[in-house]
């Protein structure tokens, strides 16, 4: 079994209460420093779209300390540290991966990076040529492209709806004043999660002295800060697949007409929150359904019937909703061949013609048990598992506890979540090709029907 020990621990003379979390890796020499923040894309205004990832950019760009991007660099290069950040529509990241002796560098790095950035404007406008074409790489990509097509149709006037990398209006329009609030408001402590995963024996053996260095790194922060925690979106029903349902616009059918070699689709049910009991159960019905190459998906649309390259289920779970589906990239000529086929297999689950064994479920909780296993050899993943979760769910589990919640899982459970989700009519489908004619756009609606 994997062998981890793990707990939170307080700062006595820090007046930032920042939530820290260790997590000890036995015999790894590697350790993942991160800093995970409360905050994503949705939390944005109109005007304001693409700031938090535009933000997360622009902290490579120079410190107090480390003065340009340059200087960042060398140093974390000059020790083969590995980082990078990230951001989704609910939380951002920033780690450095090192060596366990390099810990004190990392976390001198990213606390400077996220409590005093310089944030110049001349490194603002130089940067959003780089981020416009990042947005165009995407919308080149009718893969992601279509993927962003449908969160907008499915989110519609929500604030999930938006690109992460947001719009060429917005990122054109950012200055430094547009940073300086975002940064005071959500880097505080307060919508901050420290966490630190690898080989910490050493450290362990004078946590004093480790707690003193986080203490002088939160220094950093400034008096006049006034953060404010951000709220989870609000849940409004008690059914979590009436709030997907609720959070899904009307809108169920999007056609992107582009002169593309095939045809790629995203199709979806509204499903389960983020704090769902059912999400152990969803998540081994998703890997039955496409998640991997023995999945019914692959099985059927590429295996027996050679309709896709690619073709897999997807599930994201959010605060307050969820979606259920698949994506593939189809022969336009067959495009609605294959969206009924794939259709009719979310369908017959709920059927005894295609029920789901005893033989196919263990093999589904093998497979996550195997693949969680083998993502936890990297202290980076080490660290998102425990801190995502207590992040945005202040959730502590272990490695065990987590996968005997999905050996708990039984038929009759994926059976009734799979009857919850997989409802007639409230399929939505997003599909984008070489599709000029009226014809075609009916054809394509009445496969989904």
């Amino acid at each position: 079994m994997f062998q981890t020990t793990y707990k939170e621990i307080q700062l006595p003379k820090s007046t930032h209460k920042l939530p820290v979390l260790l997590v000890d890796i036995q015999a790894s020499q590697s350790m993942t420093t991160i800093f995970l923040a409360n905050t994503g894309s949705r939390y944005e205004k109109k005007a304001e779209e693409g700031l938090a990832h535009f933000f997360e950019h622009m902290v490579f760009k120079g410190t107090a300390k480390f003065p340009t991007a340059k200087i960042i660099a060398e140093t974390l290069d000059s020790v083969g540290a590995d980082f990078n950040a990230f951001t989704s529509k609910e939380y951002t990241g920033y780690y450095v991966q090192s060596a366990a002796a390099n810990f004190p560098l990392a976390l001198d790095v990213l606390s400077d990076m996220l409590f005093r950035p310089k944030l110049r404007q001349a490194d603002i406008d130089r940067e959003k040529g780089v981020i416009i074409e990042e947005l165009n790489m995407y919308a080149d990509n009718p893969i992601s492209h279509i993927a962003d097509v449908f969160e907008q149709m499915i989110f519609k006037n929500r604030d999930l709806s938006h690109s992460i990398v947001g719009r060429k209006q917005t990122i054109s329009a950012f200055t430094t004043a547009d940073f300086q609030p975002f940064l005071q408001k959500f880097y505080g402590p307060e919508n901050l999660l420290l966490v630190i995963a690898g080989g910490l024996q050493d450290l362990a053996k004078n946590e004093a002295g480790l707690v003193a260095q986080i203490e002088k790194a939160l220094a950093k922060l400034q008096d006049e800060r006034t953060p404010v925690k951000n709220p989870l979106p609000t849940i409004t029903a008690a059914d979590p697949v009436a709030i997907g349902q609720h959070t899904f616009s009307q809108d169920k059918f999007v056609l992107v007409n582009k002169n593309t070699q095939q045809a790629h689709f995203v199709m979806a049910y509204p499903a389960l929150n983020a704090a769902s009991s059912d999400r152990y159960a969803l998540q081994i019905l998703s890997t039955i359904v496409g998640g991997n190459m023995s999945s019914r998906l692959f099985s059927k649309v590429r295996e027996e019937m050679g309709l896709a390259y690619y073709v897999h289920s997807d599930l994201d779970f959010f605060h307050d909703s969820g979606l259920f589906g698949c994506s593939a990239g189809v022969d336009r000529k067959r495009a609605e061949e294959a969206i009924k086929v794939s259709k009719a297999v979310f369908t017959d689950l709920c059927s005894e013609k295609a029920k789901i064994d005893a033989r196919e479920l263990t093999r589904a909780k093998e497979y996550l048990r195997g693949k969680t296993l083998l993502g936890l050899e990297s202290s980076q993943n080490v660290a998102q598992f425990f801190g995502l979760r207590k992040l945005l769910r202040d959730e502590l589990l272990s490695v065990e506890e987590v996968l005997a919640k999905f050996e708990a899982v039984t038929p009759e459970d994926v059976l009734r979540v799979a009857k919850d989700i997989v409802r007639e009519n409230e399929l939505r489908l997003a599909i984008i090709g070489d599709f000029k004619s009226e014809k075609d756009e009916e054809s394509l609606r009445l496969a989904m029907s």
